[in-house]
């Protein structure tokens, strides 16, 4: 009896110190208890991968919405996840939350959008939308990645991903090696890049169909702020030229002069990819599709102090 209760405890214990270590990393702050790795830290290893980043601030930030929410959000995909929400607060004084995420699908917006309602009284919303997935070939949703561990908290010590991000926490508090945090595409020496934006450009656009879903759900978006007084609005943030000419050459462009008139259609639109003179400039942008952070800081000023 004694050597069976042994083996038991041989294997608990293990079984304990994992849990422990990730209970006292907690690389997303679940559990909020121990805080032996800083914030900036956390989010920075979030964005080490190009894996890494959509799930994790998914995780990330739905975890602080929920703790304390903000009455004030902007949601969106990659595309704005670098908008500069303390730059928004020292031009305008309002507090603004950033539910960008890389990745994110029409589908996962609108998630999004139904979370945030379900945690605060809105007052303003601001949608980033961009035309590479208003495409119904393209419907997936990574909401996901945050609700299930809502819905099933145990899984934030059983599943790979968060045992993964532990550790990646782990050696980057200890080494600061610059590795750890710098395999994502943002770091692809230029030849890379431009290989990688060709890529990006087919995966985008080889299939296209319009997505009746995405507009009806929309409307419905619409329909929810006009009856409870939320100020709805749209931003579309410039692209490359080179995606402009692609869309010729593949024959997309009315399709998006359609999608840019659906929107304009559901609110006040921000239309900044008619701004010619900045899409003509390969340095404004980190691949195709994405401004670099000096460009969008520039674009944040522009949308937050013109309108």
């Amino acid at each position: 009896m004694k050597k069976y209760i042994l083996k038991i405890i041989l294997f608990l214990v293990p079984v304990f110190l994992y849990a422990l270590f990730i209970l006292i990393v907690d690389p997303y702050n679940f559990f909020n208890v121990f805080h032996v790795i800083g914030d900036k830290d956390k989010f920075t290893v979030i964005q080490r991968t190009d894996e890494s980043s959509p799930r994790g601030n998914i995780l990330w930030k739905t975890i602080r919405y929920k703790r304390n929410p903000v009455s004030k959000v902007i949601i969106g995909d990659s595309q704005g996840k670098d908008i500069n929400v303390d730059m928004i607060r020292k031009i305008t004084g309002e507090e603004y939350f950033n539910f960008c995420f890389p990745g994110a699908s029409f589908k996962t917006m609108f998630e999004t959008f139904w979370f945030t309602a379900g945690h605060t009284r809105l007052e303003k919303v601001y949608f980033q939308v961009a035309f590479m997935n208003y495409n119904a070939e393209r419907e997936y949703d990574l909401f996901h990645f945050a609700q299930d561990y809502f819905k099933r908290p145990y899984q934030y010590f059983t599943t790979k991903e968060i045992f993964f991000d532990a550790v990646a926490n782990t050696a980057w508090a200890t080494t600061r090696n610059p590795w750890i945090i710098s395999r994502s595409y943002e770091f692809l020496p230029p030849d890379k890049m431009e290989d990688l934006a060709q890529f990006r450009l087919n995966l985008f656009f080889k299939e296209y169909s319009y997505p009746f879903s995405y507009f009806g759900e929309f409307q419905k978006i619409r329909k929810y702020c006009d009856q409870n007084n939320i100020e709805l609005s749209f931003i579309i943030l410039p692209v490359y030229e080179g995606v402009d000419k692609h869309l010729g050459k593949v024959g997309l462009t009315d399709e998006l002069m359609r999608f840019k008139a659906d929107i304009n259609t559901l609110g006040k639109t921000i239309d900044l990819d008619l701004w010619t003179e900045f899409k003509s400039n390969r340095g404004n942008f980190i691949d195709y599709f994405h401004p670099n952070h000096t460009m969008m800081d520039s674009l944040v000023r522009r949308i937050w102090i013109r309108g």
